[in-house]
């Protein structure tokens, strides 16, 4: 049996290593051919091997490196022929939904639950709260006066949003206005705090300098802040007595006359 025919490339390289002296070494072929020529190949498909188990299972999350989603991820994420929901266009036939009418949100809209507020409404307004007028408040009623004020701010920020977005509309100055009523309210709410403040910090460093007065007394343990002295207990314990017993006022000494003062 004859042997097989070589091919023309690769006789004419072969031909050229072995038939030439060992003094030319610039005969061998570059070393990036050796592997074409040594190396075995494969007319298979790659589409017919078996894919290659993927360990990461997060690969295609990257945004950097965009190596796309693998199988797995594909098939759960494939994008399927699913009829997309038509929008109801008659209003008759929208499902109707209910709303509290005491929801807290509605505090944020005009009281005839209306987008805005006229320019009449947002006019009638009455005048600003005076330092002295707060300095009869306790806390609680500051706290909710502040909040109303915080609502207020939020209407006209609202109305000015929308004034800008459906065009030239009256209401400009009428809520300018009323802001500033607003703003003169919650200036003073802060002064009044911060009279307070002061009012309490001063209270405490004379208290500090107090010796009557325990600053770290546990009140609710029953312990005493209060530590008075011995003569005002006294004092109060007489004035407390009733009158004309015997025992509320010790008699007083009387000096004994000697002998020479009798004679």
């Amino acid at each position: 049996m004859p042997p097989p025919a070589m091919h023309c490339t690769c006789k004419t390289v072969l031909s050229g290593v072995f038939g030439a002296p060992i003094s030319r070494a610039a005969t061998f072929p570059p070393s990036f051919l050796i592997p074409a020529i040594s190396a075995p190949f494969s007319t298979t498909s790659s589409q017919q091997k078996p894919p290659r188990k993927d360990g990461n299972p997060r690969r295609g999350v990257s945004a950097l490196y965009r190596s796309g989603l693998n199988k797995t991820m594909w098939k759960a994420n494939s994008v399927k022929n699913v009829p997309l929901p038509k929008p109801v266009l008659d209003p008759a036939r929208r499902t109707q939904i209910e709303t509290d009418p005491d929801h807290g949100l509605w505090e944020f809209f005009p009281a005839n639950k209306t987008l805005m507020a006229t320019p009449a409404e947002m006019h009638a307004h009455g005048r600003a709260w005076t330092v002295q007028e707060l300095r009869a408040k306790d806390w609680d009623d500051l706290h909710r006066l502040w909040w109303v004020c915080i609502k207020e701010r939020n209407r006209l920020f609202t109305y000015e949003v929308e004034r800008k977005r459906l065009g030239p509309m009256y209401g400009d100055y009428e809520s300018g206005e009323r802001m500033k009523v607003i703003k003169h309210t919650m200036k003073a709410i802060k002064h009044t705090l911060t009279e307070r403040w002061y009012t309490w910090d001063s209270a405490r460093s004379e208290a500090m300098l107090d010796e009557e007065i325990n600053m770290y007394a546990d009140v609710d343990n029953g312990e005493i802040a209060y530590l008075r002295k011995e003569d005002d207990l006294v004092v109060d314990e007489q004035l407390s007595a009733p009158e004309g017993s015997e025992q509320a006022m010790p008699p007083a000494d009387v000096p004994k006359m000697s002998t020479e003062a009798r004679a």
